[in-house]
């Protein structure tokens, strides 16, 4: 993952991901949030790849840990929550009611001494530089019983999902040049839809039993909720 194209992208990411994707992407992380409900409302947060914030806001969870790599996202996310923030051991720490906290890394070599009650990856999977890596990390981090979250756009056959790939190839980047002047850089993002398949994610869950796997309203996106063996 190219950390500077999230950096350049960050203060305009949130508006930009409403435009290209008219809303949709909205759309899966409210059914996203619904979903990790019926299996857990509380507890002890991991988000990876977690961007401005947004999942961490939607689920609010009483202790959250963001990992992100991109330093202007995280700055972003910061700006999202109330109280005041200090940096200790190169994190930055949410002094309030509820424990918040924002580590600059990523999915395959962050490390805490905290286990998870859930690790959510919310458009992220396609992003790891390593995804047996980043996968196998995820569950040293999560509590036996635990729930690994995952909502991912993949490759798919079907001819909706190619229509939705042409538009992520050639539409948004021109939407991209002329918001963010990011045409080459939001290419690069469309083709990594390409790069990952469901199976792909599926062969990665070893360890995991999977407990929910659906479509999301279109065929590109797909839910996955694993449970850690004990």
């Amino acid at each position: 993952m190219d950390v500077k194209i999230y950096d350049k992208l960050a203060k305009k990411y949130d508006l930009a991901t409403k435009i290209v994707s008219f809303g949709i992407e909205e759309l899966w992380r409210w059914m996203f949030v619904k979903e990790i409900e019926k299996h857990i409302k509380n507890g002890v947060l991991i988000d990876v790849a977690s961007a401005t914030g947004e999942m961490a806001i939607a689920l609010d969870f009483d202790e959250m840990y963001l990992i992100e790599p991109s330093r202007e996202m995280n700055l972003i996310a910061k700006g999202k929550f109330n109280g005041k923030w200090k940096m200790e051991n190169g994190k930055w720490i949410l002094e309030g009611s509820k424990k918040i906290i924002i580590i600059e890394d990523t999915a395959e070599n962050f490390r805490l001494e905290k286990k998870a009650d859930l690790v959510t990856a919310f458009m992220a999977l396609r992003n790891f530089d390593d995804l047996a890596k980043g996968v196998e990390n995820i569950k040293n981090h999560i509590k036996p019983g635990g729930y690994f979250a995952i909502v991912e756009m993949v490759k798919s056959d079907s001819f909706l999902a190619k229509l939705i790939l042409l538009y992520m190839n050639k539409i948004v980047p021109l939407i991209a040049g002329v918001m963010l002047g990011m045409k080459k850089e939001y290419k690069l993002l469309g083709k990594s839809i390409d790069s990952l398949d469901e199976e792909d994610i599926l062969k990665s869950l070893k360890g995991f039993s999977i407990v929910k796997k659906q479509k999301l309203i279109f065929p590109i996106a797909t839910l996955i909720i694993a449970k850690r063996d004990d």
